[in-house]
């Protein structure tokens, strides 16, 4: 960022990370487009960063699961509000607890469909404008268990995998053109997402979901959890200047939990 004011699409906005990115963004006067399913939500989420400022925030209330359709409506809303985006956060999708044969077959085409098939559509949505001003950047939040299978999140191991393939061969296609693309892979992260993944391991495991959330604070090698608001700082930094050479690549934030190679 530097040059004129950032125009940023964050999907998976109202809440989490991609609601802590906002509140950064915001705070350093750039636009934000704030999309996700709950449109109450968002326009609380919106009325709060609009409160703060010197940014402004919008908001657009879409299933990301809607592909490639919500993508490109999405990116018309965003020319419509906040002008021709500079940044985006892809943000929209959890991980399901669930191994490779017990997880359902719709829920397998669910994830992907969500995740995958949503951070792809809107990259493609939105590159080839950022190519054409040689001025963006784009964000991934992918996931560790894409380079450390997970059993528990086949599905998610699955997905995150795809998608550090093919933001590699995008961000090849895109160097030209100055424009940078990076995954950034939290682990277990201190948010609303985790409390509801506890509550799905531990239906799994036939444990309480209290003490396997505790499990899951204190089993990080650093004794506590990053919070979205760490997260935040890392994809703000990444979506900065000072990472102008930073493309192509993921990055993780897990406090040193997962055990593939670094």
């Amino acid at each position: 960022m530097g040059h004129s004011k950032d125009r940023a699409i964050i999907t998976g906005g109202s809440r989490g990370i991609g609601r802590a990115v906002a509140e950064q963004l915001v705070a350093q006067g750039s636009d934000v487009l704030l999309v996700a399913r709950d449109g109450q939500a968002l326009a609380q989420r919106a009325g709060e960063l609009n409160q703060a400022g010197p940014g402004h925030a919008f908001w657009y209330a879409c299933d990301m699961a809607d592909q490639p359709d919500a993508a490109n409506r999405v990116a018309q809303y965003a020319q419509a509000s906040i002008g021709e985006p500079t940044l985006l956060l892809n943000g929209a999708g959890g991980a399901s607890i669930a191994g490779a044969l017990d997880a359902p077959w719709e829920l397998w085409q669910q994830d992907f469909t969500l995740k995958f098939w949503g951070y792809l559509a809107m990259m493609r949505a939105v590159l080839p404008g950022m190519m054409a001003r040689q001025r963006g950047v784009i964000v991934n939040l992918v996931g560790v268990a894409g380079k450390d299978p997970n059993p528990n999140l086949a599905i998610a191991s699955a997905v995150n995998g795809a998608l550090r393939a093919v933001t590699k061969v995008m961000a090849d296609e895109a160097r030209s053109s100055r424009v940078r693309l990076v995954n950034v892979n939290p682990g277990a992260t201190d948010t609303s997402l985790l409390t509801q993944m506890a509550g799905q391991m531990a239906e799994r495991v036939q444990r309480d979901r209290t003490e396997v959330l505790s499990e899951m604070r204190s089993g990080s090698p650093f004794g506590s959890l990053p919070a979205a608001a760490d997260v935040a700082q890392l994809v703000v930094f990444l979506m900065s200047e000072q990472a102008q050479y930073i493309t192509g690549t993921s990055i993780d934030i897990d406090g040193g939990a997962h055990r593939g190679l670094a």
